[in-house]
């Protein structure tokens, strides 16, 4: 994964109260627009909007019994977080294939929806860009959590630059389960969260989506906007 260096944060908390922000959806309805959320580099929005509406084995009426099944979104960070301190695209010389949350060390990260753990990060320090057998990347301590299929695709999450990791590989977590704190570790410069969303692919150094492949990495940000949740403003929900 391609990813320059973060900013630190200098986003101000909101002296809102928070209010918990729990989003179910069926995704017989939301169909897979709603489902991958596309940004991909290169298509024109009107090209990405309709690339969303195949999936990967054709139609929405192809989608299995499991995608019937209710789920619940939420976001990776705290209400009052505020706006992402750095968004999915370009950046610099290089593109950004995340969202960072500026957040202080020791927040709660939590997951965005059900899943599996499936593999974590730990013992990372700030500076420590070296990769390892766990995560190929240079966000330091991190998580990836699968979460089945989703519209059609296999969907995954990563969170990065963690100050503690609280899950393991197996652990089966809920839509708002803390996996983490936030951190700084890695190839970071403020403490934050790098929160990835991945379609089709479980490597965070990977690359974003193209239709040619159906496989990379979506805006984050939007995805959850796309299923209700306004990530920094809403409340993790309660598991």
């Amino acid at each position: 994964m391609s990813s320059a260096i973060p900013a630190p944060s200098t986003t101000t908390p909101s002296t809102t109260a928070p209010t918990q922000c729990r989003r179910t959806f069926l995704a017989a309805a939301v169909g897979t627009a709603a489902g991958i959320g596309l940004l991909a580099g290169g298509l024109s929005p009107a090209t990405a909007h309709a690339a969303e509406a195949t999936t990967a084995s054709g139609t929405v009426a192809e989608k299995s019994a499991e995608q019937a099944a209710e789920r619940t979104y939420s976001s990776p960070v705290p209400a009052g977080a505020g706006a992402p301190t750095s968004v999915f695209g370009p950046r610099g010389d290089s593109f950004h294939l995340g969202t960072d949350y500026g957040v202080a060390t020791g927040t709660p990260i939590t997951a965005v929806t059900d899943g599996e753990v499936l593999r974590v990060e730990t013992g990372k320090k700030v500076g420590d860009t070296s990769p390892s057998s766990a995560l190929k990347h240079h966000t330091g301590n991190g998580v990836v959590v699968k979460h089945g299929e989703i519209g059609g695709d296999e969907m995954y999450s990563y969170y990065g630059h963690l100050s503690e990791v609280d899950v393991k590989p197996g652990d089966k977590v809920k839509a708002g389960s803390v996996v983490g704190k936030a951190g700084n570790t890695g190839n970071s410069t403020g403490p934050h969260l790098h929160f990835g969303v991945m379609v089709n692919s479980d490597e965070p150094n990977g690359a974003k989506w193209t239709s040619a492949t159906n496989t990379g990495f979506i805006d984050p940000h939007d995805w959850l906007k796309r299923k209700g949740v306004n990530a920094g403003s809403d409340a993790p929900v309660t598991p």
